[in-house]
């Protein structure tokens, strides 16, 4: 016979993996916004070794626009600064989940704790 873990512990278990999975996605996104920051800055250094005058074009799906090399300085570093908003505000949300998450694990040990002593008075 299986035997089934107390409503509690079971609600816990699943809390935390639902927190980890948060924090999975999380991650992954401040991944792909690492990446994409620093292509940027990679660009911004092309940029500014050419000259002012140099012909300059942003891709915009499938066609390729002229622009200023102001232009597209100006594109990039917007680009970058809305970036870094976004992993600033990921940052404090991968802080936020962990600290739920060790609160959680917590919780599931002082439940194991009980249950073995429990036991142990049986």
């Amino acid at each position: 016979m299986a035997q089934r873990l107390p409503p509690e512990l079971e609600q816990l278990a699943i809390k935390y993996q639902q927190l980890e999975a948060q924090l999975t996605s999380v991650v992954t996104q401040k991944t792909a916004i690492l990446s994409q920051i620093k292509e940027i800055e990679r660009a911004l250094s092309v940029l500014q070794s050419i000259s002012d005058d140099a012909t300059v074009y942003r891709n915009t799906g499938f066609v390729m626009v002229k622009v200023s090399k102001e232009e597209a300085v100006k594109d990039l570093e917007n680009r970058k600064e809305e970036l870094q908003i976004r992993l600033t505000s990921l940052e404090k949300m991968e802080s936020m989940l962990k600290k739920q998450l060790d609160e959680v694990k917590e919780k599931i040990s002082k439940f194991r704790v009980g249950v073995n002593v429990g036991e142990k008075e049986s």
